[in-house]
């Protein structure tokens, strides 16, 4: 799919930031010149565009628009700080700070930044295999800021990197990430959810298979985690042990210890 950069109708020619930022994922920059972004979208034969807004890129697509925000994990992180709650996904990597997370299939990073904020220091990496949506997420965590700085320092420090975790496990070395985290799309989604909706558009709809869940065995260091929804099999499918969680819950977790 080819995308193209361009500016805001208000800021017409392009700032050091959005040099750079062509220049880091490769996509061609095209000069607005007033145009609608549908019509600069057709004279290029481009899928979508990425406009380089203030608070970051922001890519269009089929009339929705694609930004990175902390979306649930600011929500998820303030719900342990204020109440002390515990994160389902935490209890099930058992994260402990100083551990490195490999999340291999990052969408909008809610997960992996709220393994950023448990881990404090360690090492923070998450894979979209999709180059438009990794740069927009990638660039969008590098520039985000907000008056919490302690989200802020859990979002600024994620590695984003442009890779189908199909590709990028194998060449790992043996037991390089503490752990090594799934969350493939769901087929079926639980919620309407407006901003996933772009990033459908561009997902990676696979099932994972079960070569992926050997090779994240072989990079893990301690745990192999994976997320599903609770009715489904795809666990057992792939030879993970269900967390135990609320049978309300429509979301399950499921683990192999290394």
């Amino acid at each position: 799919m080819k995308f193209v950069i361009t500016t805001t109708q208000s800021q017409p020619e392009p700032g050091p930031g959005l040099l750079e930022f062509a220049t880091a994922t490769g996509f061609e920059f095209i000069p607005r010149r007033r145009r609608g972004l549908a019509e600069l979208a057709r004279e290029q034969g481009a899928r979508g565009v990425i406009v380089w807004e203030p608070g970051g890129p922001v890519l269009y697509i089929d009339g929705e628009k694609l930004f990175f925000h902390p979306g649930m994990a600011k929500s998820r992180i303030a719900a342990y700080r204020k109440k002390g709650q515990e994160d389902l996904l935490i209890k099930a990597c058992q994260l402990q700070p100083g551990w490195s997370f490999l999340d291999c299939t990052l969408g909008m990073g809610a997960d992996a930044i709220v393994a950023s904020y448990f881990s404090q220091t360690g090492q923070i990496t998450g894979l979209e295999s999709e180059a438009a949506a990794a740069a927009v997420i990638g660039w969008g965590m590098k520039m985000y800021s907000s008056r919490m700085g302690w989200l802020n320092q859990a979002v600024n420090r994620i590695e984003v990197v442009n890779s189908d975790h199909r590709d990028y496990l194998p060449q790992l070395p043996a037991r390089s990430y503490d752990i090594v985290y799934f969350d493939p799309m769901f087929e079926q989604p639980l919620l309407r959810s407006q901003p996933l909706n772009p990033l459908r558009k561009l997902a990676n709809s696979q099932p994972l298979d079960p070569a992926s869940v050997e090779q994240a065995c072989r990079a893990a260091r301690r745990r192999v985690v994976m997320k599903t929804q609770a009715a489904g099999d795809e666990l057992e499918r792939l030879g993970f042990r269900r967390v135990p969680g609320s049978r309300h819950n429509p979301i399950i977790y499921g683990v192999i210890d290394i």
